[in-house]
């Protein structure tokens, strides 16, 4: 048998892409952690929906919301910089 190469999966700029690559990993993580993982994500998802039921059809109000979440989400995943000592964003814990 031959080696099959295995596709790296990495986060960009593309919302699809990055969904894709958390869906990927979550597959991996174990029973326990996946449950912590949507008991959180069906938190976050619900105050998101508070907040449109409290700011119906109020462009400011989603600006607001689009901004902190892709602002955690860069916080999450951003790779150290230089002379960030051991800093790592939460996701590269995974590997």
């Amino acid at each position: 048998m031959g080696y099959q190469e295995i596709p790296m999966i990495e986060f960009n700029d593309s919302i699809d892409n990055n969904i894709e690559v958390i869906t990927e990993l979550l597959r991996g993580v174990p029973a326990e952690k996946r449950r912590v993982a949507q008991r959180i994500a069906v938190t976050i998802e619900n105050t998101v929906t508070r907040l449109q039921k409290d700011y119906p059809s109020d462009p400011y109000a989603a600006l607001g919301a689009a901004f902190c979440i892709f602002k955690l989400a860069q916080r999450i995943v951003e790779a150290p910089k230089h002379g960030d000592g051991e800093k790592r964003g939460l996701i590269q814990l995974l590997n």
